[in-house]
């Protein structure tokens, strides 16, 4: 496999009824627009850049994030903006310096550095969705492209030449709801774990120090500690 011709992804053993015709193996560079993120200035630190707001999305952010990216620890002034660029919402975030391949969707207009590639489909060629869950199906395999430099890293050129197995749009879209409903599911049940969780140490913390006592059967209150 030579790097202009990288091929992730062949043809499914399980489709949807109704879906017929192979998948086409197609570069991502010619399903999608995809370019680095901008901070020009140098040094990246200098204060006036920051504290406007514009949101700046950073290799963490992307990290934290879940399916879609809304926040946001730093924010750019006008100043940061101008040596910068706003990528619009459904823009597809990767990392690809330090946490290699990790993304999300822009849910919100934001800036970020050149460790970050935006990746926006083109109309009826593919969706953002449908490229996303390719990168969390694949991500070892994108970040195994990566190996072999002084630095792990990727660049804009090694994504745009990757290779995907794509279905017509139609079946893009479906195999995406399919998928992101069941993902719905499992935020839906983290939050309940994470309430169930936060509720757990406060009931703890408030009996272990009898700010919080039962009664018995009679309701009088259970004798001293």
């Amino acid at each position: 496999m030579t790097e202009e011709n990288k091929s992730i992804g062949k043809f499914p053993n399980l489709r949807f009824p109704g879906f017929e015709g192979d998948w086409e193996e197609k570069k991502l560079g010619e399903v999608a627009d995809i370019g680095r993120g901008k901070s020009k200035h140098r040094p990246r630190d200098a204060e006036f850049l920051f504290g406007g707001k514009y949101p700046f999305i950073q290799t963490g952010d992307v990290r934290k994030a879940d399916l879609y990216l809304t926040d946001f620890t730093q924010t750019y002034s006008e100043a940061g903006l101008l040596q910068s660029k706003l990528w619009d919402e459904d823009t597809l975030c990767i990392t690809i310096a330090a946490n290699i391949a990790e993304t999300s969707i822009l849910k919100i207009k934001a800036c970020f550095p050149d460790s970050i590639i935006g990746l926006l489909p083109k109309e009826n060629k593919t969706i953002v969705l449908f490229v996303k869950y390719l990168f969390d199906k694949f991500k070892i395999e994108i970040q195994n492209l990566s190996q072999g430099a002084a630095q792990d890293n990727l660049n804009q050129d090694k994504l745009s030449k990757i290779e995907f197995a794509f279905p017509n749009i139609e079946e893009q879209k479906k195999i995406s709801s399919f998928i992101f409903s069941i993902d719905s599911r499992i935020q839906t049940q983290k939050k309940i774990i994470e309430q169930l969780e936060t509720l757990m140490k406060a009931t703890r913390e408030k009996v272990f120090s009898q700010k919080l006592r039962f009664k018995d059967e009679y309701g009088n209150y259970f004798s001293d500690w």
